[in-house]
C-alpha cells in the first residue's frame, strides 16, 4: 500500500455510524456519541462501549481515537491553526472480533479488554484532557485483512502521531465506520453545585482567529 492510499482522516460520521456510548459520570445526560455532540471532559473518564452492527463475523478490526485539533488555541468551529501537538492519539485497539462488535460491543476497563484476551490494546483509552475551550475527537474503525502482530507504541509520546504511516504499516485501508464528538474544558462540573473557576483564556483564545483551518468534518 502506498502512502497515497492512506487518505487524510477527517471528522466524519458514516452511514451506518460507529456506535459509541460513554457512561457519563452522574448520568446527567446521554453518553451516546452522535456526530459532534458535546461532552464535559471531566464526565467521560472511562472508555465508551463501541459497537458496529455491520461488522462481519470472522473478520478482525482496529479501533482508533484521535484528536486532530491537538491543543489548538481556539474552539471548533472557529478557523484557527491546528495545535502543535496534532494529531494526538488517545486510543488504539487491534484484533477486535467482528462478532463482538456486531453483538455486545467492545468494552475496556482499566486498560484491559473485558471479553477477549487476543485483542491487542496498543494504547488504552486516554480521556480528553485539554487546557482550554474545546477539542474534537474522532473514532475510526478499520477492517483488518488478517490477525496482526502489532508492534508496541511508545507510551510516553502520543503527540504528532503519524497515523498514515500506521495505517500503511498494517495495511488497514480506508475507514469502515466513524463518529466524532467535542470535549469541552471545564474546571468544575455544573452539576457539582460548586462555583465555576475557569481558566482565563483571554490571552490565547482567538489570537489567531481566521489565520488557520481546523481539520474538516463531513
Amino acid at each position: 500500500m502506498s502512502s497515497a492510499d492512506c487518505a487524510e482522516l477527517i471528522y466524519q460520521y458514516t452511514d451506518p455510524p460507529l456506535q459509541a456510548s460513554f457512561n457519563v459520570l452522574g448520568g446527567h445526560y446521554s453518553g451516546e456519541v452522535n456526530r459532534g455532540n458535546l461532552f464535559l471532559q471531566t464526565d467521560i473518564p472511562d472508555a465508551p462501549l463501541v459497537r458496529w452492527e455491520p461488522a462481519q463475523s470472522g473478520k478482525l478490526y482496529t479501533l482508533m481515537m484521535l484528536d486532530l485539533d491537538g491543543d489548538a488555541l481556539g474552539s471548533y468551529p472557529d478557523p484557527v491553526p491546528v495545535g502543535s501537538l496534532a494529531p494526538l492519539r488517545h486510543w488504539i485497539v487491534g484484533n477486535i472480533p467482528g462478532k463482538l462488535l456486531a453483538g455486545s460491543g467492545y468494552e475496556e476497563k482499566n486498560g484491559v479488554a473485558e471479553q477477549n484476551s487476543s485483542i491487542a490494546i496498543l494504547m488504552p483509552y486516554r480521556a480528553p484532557h485539554i487546557r482550554m475551550v474545546s477539542d474534537r475527537y474522532g473514532l475510526y474503525l478499520f477492517e483488518q485483512k488478517k490477525a496482526i502482530d502489532f508492534a508496541e507504541l511508545p507510551a510516553d509520546n502520543r503527540k504528532n502521531f503519524d497515523y498514515q504511516a500506521f495505517l500503511k504499516q498494517y495495511d488497514l485501508g480506508k475507514v469502515k465506520a466513524a463518529n466524532h464528538f467535542v470535549s469541552i474544558y471545564i474546571s468544575e462540573s455544573p452539576f457539582s453545585g460548586k462555583p465555576f473557576h475557569g481558566m482565563d483564556v483571554s490571552q490565547h483564545w482567538h489570537q489567531t482567529l481566521g489565520e488557520g483551518k481546523l481539520a474538516p468534518s463531513e
